[in-house]
């Protein structure tokens, strides 16, 4: 089936307006307004930048992964000029509530939408749904059962049941899993990512929904960062002056536009909707090793990747994390794509991913610039000694003279665009929100624990269990002297915090 361009557009315009009338007139039969806006918001805006940048020739799970991305981009930079122009204007003073967002939002969609259409003249789509025989059907409908029993398996818990549907999932994955291994050289390779989709999202809802509210440890403080600025439907680090978390609009702005469009409960914004979005991570893990392995290799790898404890465990009360690590993981398969013509096109890409997650998470921002500061610097090393004869001859046992300089370079961040990522980080975390001490405690804590690195307590229990080492069982007697230790370090060290009484806790 091809669809021309203006059945395109027309189809796009339609979706749109049925978002709006929903949203308008507050129809949530069956959550009908929470799932388009949902869908609306996590693929339209990302696929008009995409048919802005051109880019195309790549396949269906990395543009959607794409569009995803940049959608997410667009609601935080969008919501933050929103932010910043209205007030300015003195339009409104609460510019993130519905009316001033929906109006802004369809200003913006329909400028994206005018550009795109004068762009995009012999733009056409070419719908061609794979034919499938009845062992790919069935292999592509299992997984479907999973994230079912993940959420009735997690409300039966939550109501004094049996954990019989969670050990169910689990089995299943077990025995999906070795099928795939069994059959792999008669599946279709798209049923790779629709199963490592399917049981991350299930494994993820697995924890956040193992409660009626939302449980962990750093999710409190971002819901709260959350509350602020929904209460004022106004971001301003003076909600929270030089609070790092204030400073994500992974935790401020972006579930504040969520909330005003979905109209759900704001706990399942971050118990359910990010963990929609961050499921599709280890999708990008497959499509990223898929380059450079085996389908099955990939899908394997992808499968050890969310098998682990951090993932299912810790990621799900990370929530700023969450989002950084999606822009983080698009940005290192932009970067090593060979399907864009046009190193402007790539660059500017790179860019936007980049500043989405500089203003998503401070750490991950602060280690990956350190990373890609590094393997830049190893590179140049690469580059100014590969025609000396001392390192001739290893270079060409890594092959790294295979290809010839022009064509690796398109593979490489060059030192200009990292500058540009390290003057928008300057401007945010230091000139805009004046959260830059984490940096400083960030570097401070790495080079005190610098001398401890061999050591075991530094050694991380995620990563040992991951490795198949054994770590350590705690008893009832080592809760009770840690107890009993930080109580005394509080009580003693910490005189200056207020505690409640003992009659009152």
């Amino acid at each position: 089936m091809i669809i021309t361009k203006n059945k395109l557009f027309s189809g796009i315009l339609s979706f749109g307006l049925i978002t709006i009338l929903l949203v308008l007139f507050d129809v949530q039969y069956f959550y009908l307004r929470a799932i388009f806006s949902f869908i609306f918001l996590t693929t339209i805006p990302g696929f008009l930048i995409m048919l802005i940048l051109k880019i195309r020739k790549i396949g269906f799970w990395e543009y959607l992964i794409y569009t995803i991305g940049l959608s997410i981009a667009f609601l935080m930079f969008g919501g933050l000029a929103v932010n910043w122009i209205l007030p300015w204007l003195h339009i409104t003073d609460k510019p993130l509530s519905l009316f001033p967002l929906l109006i802004s939002f369809d200003v913006f969609l329909l400028i994206f939408g005018f550009i795109t259409y004068k762009r995009n003249k012999d733009i056409f789509l070419k719908i061609k749904l794979p034919k499938l025989n009845w062992l790919n059907k069935i292999f592509f409908t299992f997984p479907i059962i999973f994230p079912i029993l993940s959420i009735l398996g997690a409300i039966t818990l939550n109501n004094g049941g049996p954990n019989y549907l969670t050990l169910i999932m689990l089995g299943g994955f077990a025995v999906y899993v070795f099928l795939i291994v069994l059959f792999r050289k008669r599946l279709n390779e798209n049923i790779y990512p629709w199963a490592i989709l399917m049981m991350s999202i299930s494994l993820l809802l697995m924890f956040s929904l193992r409660s009626w509210h939302i449980s962990g440890w750093d999710i409190h403080q971002e819901y709260r960062m959350f509350q602020l600025t929904k209460e004022n439907f106004h971001w301003s680090m003076l909600n929270s002056p030089g609070n790092a978390y204030n400073a994500c609009l992974s935790l401020t702005i972006l579930p504040t536009i969520l909330s005003s469009f979905l109209k759900i409960n704001d706990e399942y914004i971050f118990k359910l909707v990010f963990q929609i979005v961050f499921s599709f991570v280890p999708v990008i893990v497959f499509l990223f090793l898929r380059r450079y392995t085996k389908g099955i290799i990939a899908f394997l790898a992808s499968f050890f990747f969310i098998s682990q404890s951090v993932f299912m465990q810790q990621m799900p009360c990370l929530m700023r994390q969450e989002i950084a690590f999606l822009f983080f993981a698009l940005f290192l398969i932009a970067l090593f794509t060979k399907n864009f013509n046009s190193s402007i096109k790539k660059n500017l890409l790179l860019i936007i991913l980049g500043f989405s997650m500089i203003v998503s998470h401070y750490s991950t921002a602060y280690i990956s610039l350190l990373l890609f500061t590094f393997v830049y610097f190893v590179w140049l090393f690469f580059r100014k000694t590969e025609n000396k004869k001392v390192f001739s001859k290893i270079y060409q046992k890594l092959n790294l003279k295979e290809k010839g300089r022009s064509n690796r370079e398109k593979y490489y961040l060059g030192g200009t665009l990292i500058l540009v990522l390290f003057v928008f980080t300057f401007l945010w975390s230091v000139q805009l929100t004046g959260t830059s001490n984490n940096l400083i405690y960030l570097a401070k804590m790495t080079i005190i624990n610098m001398e401890k690195i061999f050591k075991n307590e530094m050694k991380s229990e995620g990563a040992l269990l991951a490795l198949g080492v054994s770590v350590k069982t705690y008893t009832m007697d080592d809760v009770k002297n840690y107890r009993d230790n930080i109580t005394k370090e509080y009580h003693t060290n910490k005189t200056w915090i207020n505690f409640y009484s003992p009659e009152k806790y």
